[in-house]
């Protein structure tokens, strides 16, 4: 896969060598360089050709990010984070925006970001937008992977509850599970907040020289999105709290059923015992002087049992 590629206003051209291109775009074209696991070398060639800024070239190197922006006058350097793979980690991103060229780069594989380049390389319009507007589209889809990994989590809880109904899971494992997962969506709900700063900052029309009053309400609309993503995210919790309660119910109910079952015994056993119980007091009554009627004890004994037995099951209570 090439690390670049040219939008003109009808056709995509994949690039090896981006670099004898700069020179050469113009109004109606946009180059877009995606870079994963850049070398210090690539960042470096990156820097000396895009003139840019050393503060962007040592978050490029970095390791430790959070989201943000930078206006460094020709360009901005958004810092973004996007979730990826089926237990949504976090992976960051880092943009940087001109009126005809965007950077990308990330540490590993973002699924938001192949799925834009695989509708970008089939889009010939795409080179009619300039920075900005690429960088709308681009954060519209890392909001798009939250929405999925909350989506994701939902039905992760729906199975969880189901198991929980049906008594199919363990109580100690789904409990565990649930704690995970409620500390998952709070993990991802507070980097989904942290970008509110950025997309705020981008709904200023004189920002970096690039900006416009449409691309600024294109952001607010982006902003207001990320509320929405925020109250999915505020669902998901919800729905933790909901599956706590139908686990907790489904252990209640398994405790009364023991509970029940321990009654039941006791009940069954008691007349026997307090039989028994009278039976055994020292004292010398003549009936303890005919062995025979221990076996009539006994059989007392087990048709007190049956007895209650019939009337337990008469009355539906097992």
């Amino acid at each position: 896969m090439s690390e670049a590629l040219l939008f003109r206003e009808h056709e995509v051209e994949e690039l090896d060598d981006w670099a004898g291109r700069l020179d050469r775009l113009g109004a109606s074209t946009l180059l877009w360089i995606d870079l994963e696991r850049p070398s210090d070398d690539v960042v470096e060639r990156l820097a000396r050709e895009l003139e840019l800024d050393p503060a962007s070239v040592e978050r490029l190197q970095g390791s430790e990010r959070t989201p943000g922006l930078s206006d460094f006058g020709s360009y901005l350097h958004v810092t973004g984070t996007a979730p990826r793979g089926d237990r949504h980690e976090l992976e960051d991103l880092e943009c940087l925006v001109s009126a005809t060229w965007v950077v990308t780069v990330r540490d590993g594989p973002v699924e938001v970001v192949d799925e834009l380049r695989e509708r970008a390389e089939g889009a010939g319009d795409v080179g009619q937008l300039n920075g900005l507007e690429f960088l709308a589209d681009l954060l519209t889809w890392v909001l798009e992977g939250y929405l999925r990994a909350f989506e994701a989590i939902d039905v992760a809880l729906e199975d969880l509850d189901g198991d929980a109904m049906q008594g199919n899971a363990s109580h100690e494992h789904s409990l565990a599970r649930l704690v995970g997962i409620r500390g998952e969506i709070g993990h991802l709900r507070r980097t989904l907040v942290a970008h509110r700063g950025v997309l705020l900052a981008l709904t200023r029309p004189e920002l970096g020289g690039i900006s416009t009053a449409e691309s600024a309400e294109r952001f607010q609309a982006l902003l207001d999105r990320l509320a929405e993503v925020a109250a999915a995210a505020q669902h998901s919790r919800e729905s933790v709290v909901g599956s706590f309660d139908v686990l907790m119910t489904q252990v209640a109910q398994r405790t009364n059923e023991i509970m029940k079952t321990l009654t039941i015994v006791s009940l069954l056993l008691l007349p026997g015992t307090l039989l028994a119980g009278v039976l055994g007091m020292n004292f010398k009554v003549g009936i303890f002087q005919h062995p025979d009627l221990f076996w009539v004890a006994l059989g007392v004994m087990g048709a007190i049992a049956l007895a209650t037995l019939a009337v337990v099951r008469s009355r539906h209570w097992i």
